[in-house]
């Protein structure tokens, strides 16, 4: 019986052991949940992640298609995060992890897991035919409870509840005024070998607080971003900055990987952590 739920996930022809389904809407999301609910006769949860990489309705055929590997590109690395016999399925720009045998708070575990992990793959691309998303959002629910309907917790699951990027209605101006103000700041990027990022998150992993407090930020200028596999990414607008880069290795005992980000930019992130 097993057999039949973990057979869904051999019906994609992606290559490597850990495989998605490409489904084009949330019913065929619900159908497959709901027969692996009726075969396990287990609990499951849901994590939802929405991508969105802008230009939508204007997009060039090149930049769509852009999109479209790069949207792949990032499921592929988060879907060995997650067990080979859970669901996952791209709809559109949106994953969905269907994972059998989680309560609520297990999928709560299993977002923040999967954040941070996206978050590091998103600042620390430098794959030049990959596009960085102007916006990522992600939230999770559960069945039988609290949704007693798999409809039910997809539409739960879709509900934010953390984000990366600006609002819509001042993001557009915005990276106008730090294109306009911080020009060279990419080809610099380029030069010193770090990722450039215009925008940072207003929220951060709970870990990530817990390994860089606020007044430490604040004293060496630095915005912490995530953490994976012993290195801490942190965004500067010096990333050479020696003093600074020594004394976040001595305080979290952890690698650090820098990213450039425009002043402005920084010290705004900056004020909302105290």
């Amino acid at each position: 019986m097993r057999k039949e739920a973990v057979s869904f996930l051999n019906s994609d022809d992606t290559a490597n052991a850990y495989r998605y389904k490409v489904v084009h809407s949330t019913q065929d999301i619900a159908a497959a949940m709901q027969r692996a609910v009726e075969v396990t006769s287990e609990k499951i949860a849901l994590v939802t992640i929405c991508m969105q990489f802008g230009g939508q309705g204007k997009a060039s055929r090149s930049r769509a298609a852009l999109a479209h590997e790069s949207t792949r590109y990032f499921l592929e690395h988060l879907r060995s995060l997650v067990r080979k016999t859970d669901l996952v399925f791209l709809l559109d720009q949106s994953y969905y992890f269907a994972l059998n045998g989680p309560n609520e708070e297990g999928g709560q575990i299993v977002q923040q897991r999967l954040w941070e992990a996206l978050l590091w793959h998103v600042h620390t691309c430098s794959e030049p035919e990959i596009l960085s998303p102007q916006s990522i959002t992600i939230g999770h629910s559960a069945y039988p409870v609290p949704c007693d309907t798999i409809d039910a917790c997809i539409v739960a699951a879709n509900r934010v509840r953390d984000s990366f990027g600006a609002s819509p209605e001042k993001s557009t101006q915005k990276q106008l005024a730090l294109q306009t103000q911080d020009g060279e700041l990419p080809a610099l990027s380029r030069k010193l070998g770090v990722p450039y990022l215009t925008l940072l998150p207003r929220t951060l992993p709970a870990r990530v607080h817990q390994l860089v407090s606020p007044q430490l930020a604040q004293e060496l200028h630095c915005y912490p971003l995530g953490y994976a596999r012993n290195t801490l990414t942190v965004a500067m607008s010096d990333p050479q900055d020696s003093r600074a880069l020594e004394r976040l290795r001595q305080e979290t005992g952890l690698h650090i990987f820098p990213i450039l980000v425009p002043p402005q930019e920084l010290e705004t992130a900056l004020e909302q952590l105290m």
